[in-house]
């Protein structure tokens, strides 16, 4: 796919998701309880994510490690790629902003490299000003 194609498809996604986030704004919210844990220069967000729940993640800045614990899910990328993540998973997420659907009750983590401990200063530095469908 050439460069030209592969960013007309990528707008065409983030409009899709823009869409997505826009109905699913006005509809009843899931609980998706977080968790976080600091180590040495290691920052770990943790997310519980019920069955059956389609999640519009936040824009993140950096790749990072993800580490997934639990559950089933379907994953889109910015670029329309699907695929299916069972756990256990460890991966590298590329930047740029995810959507899923829940197959199975998910227990997830993002994995950051830092010394900041503040949680409110690593929303700011992690993530871009997106719809928090996710908090």
């Amino acid at each position: 796919m050439n460069t030209e194609v592969a960013q007309q498809d990528s707008g065409l996604i983030a409009n899709k998701v823009d869409a997505l986030v826009r109905e699913m704004s006005a509809l009843p919210q899931v609980d998706c309880p977080v968790q976080h844990f600091f180590g040495p220069s290691i920052y770990i967000r943790e997310v519980v994510m019920p069955a059956g729940t389609v999640v519009v993640g936040k824009y993140h800045k950096e790749d990072h490690l993800c580490n997934m614990i639990e559950g089933r899910m379907i994953v889109v990328g910015e670029d329309g790629e699907q695929r299916e993540v069972a756990a256990p998973s460890v991966f590298m997420a590329k930047k740029g902003r995810k959507t899923a659907y829940i197959i199975e009750t998910v227990r997830f983590q993002n994995i950051f490299s830092t010394d900041e401990t503040d949680v409110e200063k690593l929303e700011h530095m992690m993530v871009a000003d997106s719809p928090p469908l996710l908090k």
